[in-house]
């Protein structure tokens, strides 16, 4: 008995898979070209992420190598600015300091303050 319903069971499977055959094998067959093609697609963007990232090292590597030479420089500079250089320059020294007064902020204004 159980044999004769595993039977059935197997000339209705076989029955179906004819009928629905073709259907099922093109739908495997676009589902696998999409899943391949979306693999691709990621192994290919990661692949050029990998790229990218290598030229942005080197270009802050470059970067960081152009702004060491402008601060030793700007060092160098400062370190050679002297008393003497800027009165031969053309500076001279403050005669009378004078100081631009604020008034004061408090919480509230006058009108004509404002």
């Amino acid at each position: 008995m159980e044999t004769h319903r595993n039977m059935k069971t197997t000339q209705k499977n076989i029955k179906w898979l004819n009928k629905n055959g073709k259907s099922l094998f093109w739908s495997l067959a676009c589902l696998l070209l999409a899943v391949t093609s979306v693999y691709i697609y990621l192994v290919n963007t990661a692949a050029l992420n990998g790229v990218y990232r290598g030229k942005a090292e080197q270009n802050v590597t470059s970067v960081g190598a152009t702004v060491s030479e402008l601060e030793s420089r700007y060092l160098s500079l400062k370190q050679s600015v002297t008393l003497s250089l800027a009165y031969a320059r053309g500076f001279e020294d403050v005669k009378a300091v004078k100081f631009i007064s604020t008034p004061k902020v408090g919480a509230v204004a006058r009108v004509n303050e404002i």
